[in-house]
C-alpha cells in the first residue's frame, strides 16, 4: 500500500486530481492510516485508465460509466466516441480548409475578399461552414 504522493509519483497525475477522482469514485484508496488514503498497486493501472481516456476524448462521468458499466454499455460508449470524434474531425478538417483558403487567398486582406464574404454570407442564411465553403469554390 502506498500514500497518494505515492501513487502521484507513480502515475504522474498531481494529488489533488487524485483527491478530485477519488470524490468522483474513480480512483478508491483501499484504506485510511492516521486519515491518510492507502492505494494498493492496482490504483496505478486505474488512474493509468482515466489517464488515457481522458487523452482519447472521454470525460470524467463517460470513464465512470465505462468503469461501472456492463460489457454491452461499454460498446455502446466506445462507439458513440467514435461517431461523436468523427463529427469533430469532420468540423476540424473543414476549419482548416477555410483557413487554408484564407492562407492563400489572392487579395492582400482576407476582409477585402469578395469569396470570404461570399462564404461568411452563406453561413449567415444556414448554410453549414462546409457547405458554404463549397458554394464559394
Amino acid at each position: 500500500m502506498f500514500s497518494i504522493g505515492e501513487l502521484a509519483e507513480r502515475t504522474g497525475v498531481p494529488a489533488s486530481t487524485l483527491r478530485y477522482y477519488d470524490d468522483l469514485g474513480l480512483v478508491r484508496p483501499a484504506a485510511r492510516a492516521a486519515g491518510q488514503r492507502r492505494y494498493t498497486a492496482s490504483a496505478v493501472r486505474d488512474v493509468g485508465l482515466i489517464v488515457y481516456f481522458r487523452e482519447v476524448g472521454f470525460t470524467l462521468a463517460e470513464i465512470e460509466h465505462f468503469v461501472s458499466g456492463e460489457k454491452q454499455s461499454r460498446r455502446e460508449l466506445v462507439d458513440r466516441k467514435r461517431t461523436e470524434l468523427a463529427a469533430q474531425q469532420h468540423r476540424i478538417q473543414v476549419a482548416l480548409d477555410a483557413l487554408e483558403h484564407g492562407r492563400v487567398c489572392p487579395a492582400d486582406d482576407q476582409l477585402e475578399c469578395p469569396r470570404f464574404w461570399s462564404i461568411v454570407e452563406g453561413h449567415q442564411r444556414g448554410l453549414s461552414a462546409e457547405e458554404s465553403h463549397a458554394r464559394a469554390h
